[in-house]
């Protein structure tokens, strides 16, 4: 643009864009700034609603991820007007069925032998089905494991799974550094039971109240020996099954659902903790364990696999010394225990190291 005396009408016409031309720079800075990213401040009942949203959410894949589909997830299920399980997946219903183990073992609904065991199951029928080039078609059959056709391959959904196994990955690496027996369940507890109080509305067993009492306090103070750990786990499961028991006499209904999945959830976890810490159910073991560092406390996966070779030397030492034949038969059997748990430990970590 040339300026000339005769024209100057163009002088103030180009000012504006020379004033931006100039504060391009400036612009370009200041929206190319990250994005302030706003903390949600969520109250109780929100957050109460949005963990009751999640477990309902699991309940899908508890009742329909299982052997008679090879451990796949169904693509729906339909409840209305007749329920029907449409027995067909994706890669995409794959990852999100992976996900949705670990989501699980997060939220304290599953123990991490349940989480191995699951995702095991599944990576291995994964390795079973049909390719193409590597490639997962777009849909199978769960129950006969066969392309539904026509057959093609679907970028978006291999997209999908890839991204839901890199998300995967880290989530199983870190399991080893998990304590067996975590504050987390008794969260996942919690959100069970309030989907079960919702379910039976005004029909609450009086066992209902018995056990949210035994949960309340275990979640004010969670336990953190591991036979204090036991007691309290086989007191929930017990109450946990009285309560399932008095609803079973009724129809079967969603509460009757709910109540087995919370005895489920509390066995799951007594059965996991005895499987790695078997020797706190020896006689006399909360009172003997103090004698031995750190062996009342609850470890992490790594920590008990390293836990035979840790107490070696004070067991060898009382087994040495002159103690009476009772006492030799505890600390022997207490020996055993404790080769058998870190044998398993090391089992499980090598399980989710190759995952």
């Amino acid at each position: 643009m040339y300026l000339t005396r005769s024209d100057p009408g163009a002088l103030d016409v180009a000012m504006p864009i020379l004033g931006l031309w100039c504060a391009s720079p400036a612009i370009a800075w200041w929206i190319s700034r990250p994005l302030t990213r706003r903390k949600a401040n969520l109250t109780a009942d929100q957050t109460i609603f949005l963990r009751k949203v999640a477990r309902k959410t699991w309940a899908f894949f508890e009742k329909f991820v299982g052997s008679d589909d090879h451990w796949l997830p169904p693509d729906n299920y339909q409840e209305h007007p007749v329920a029907t399980v449409a027995h067909r997946t994706s890669p995409t219903n794959m990852g999100l069925a992976l996900l949705a183990n670990l989501s699980a073992y997060d939220f304290g609904y599953i123990s991490s032998g349940q989480l191995i065991e699951r995702t095991a199951n599944a990576l291995h029928t994964m390795e079973e089905l049909e390719r193409y080039r590597g490639h997962f078609y777009n849909w199978y059959d769960t129950q006969s494991l066969k392309p539904l056709l026509p057959t093609y391959v679907s970028t978006v959904d291999s997209g999908n799974l890839a991204g839901h196994l890199l998300t995967l990955r880290p989530g199983l690496l870190a399991l080893p550094d998990q304590k067996i027996l975590g504050s987390r369940f008794f969260d996942g507890l919690s959100d069970t039971f309030r989907v079960l109080e919702d379910a039976a509305g005004e029909a609450t067993p009086a066992q209902l109240a018995q056990f949210q009492m035994h949960l309340d306090a275990a979640r004010n103070a969670p336990p953190t020996a591991l036979t204090t750990a036991r007691l309290c786990l086989d007191q929930l499961a017990t109450t946990a099954e009285e309560v399932h028991a008095s609803l079973k006499a009724a129809p079967e209904s969603q509460a009757t659902w709910w109540a087995g999945a919370l005895a489920r959830q509390c066995r799951d976890a007594l059965d996991d903790l005895m499987f790695l810490a078997p020797w706190a159910l020896l006689s006399a073991s909360q009172n003997r364990l103090s004698e031995f560092d750190n062996l009342d406390e609850i470890p992490t996966l790594r920590e008990l696999a390293r836990l035979d070779v840790a107490c070696s030397p004070a067991i060898e030492h009382r087994l040495g010394s002159e103690a009476m034949h009772e006492e030799s038969k505890w600390v022997g059997d207490l020996q055993r225990l404790i080769a058998k748990a870190s044998h398993r430990a090391n089992e499980r970590i090598a399980a989710s190291d190759h995952l």
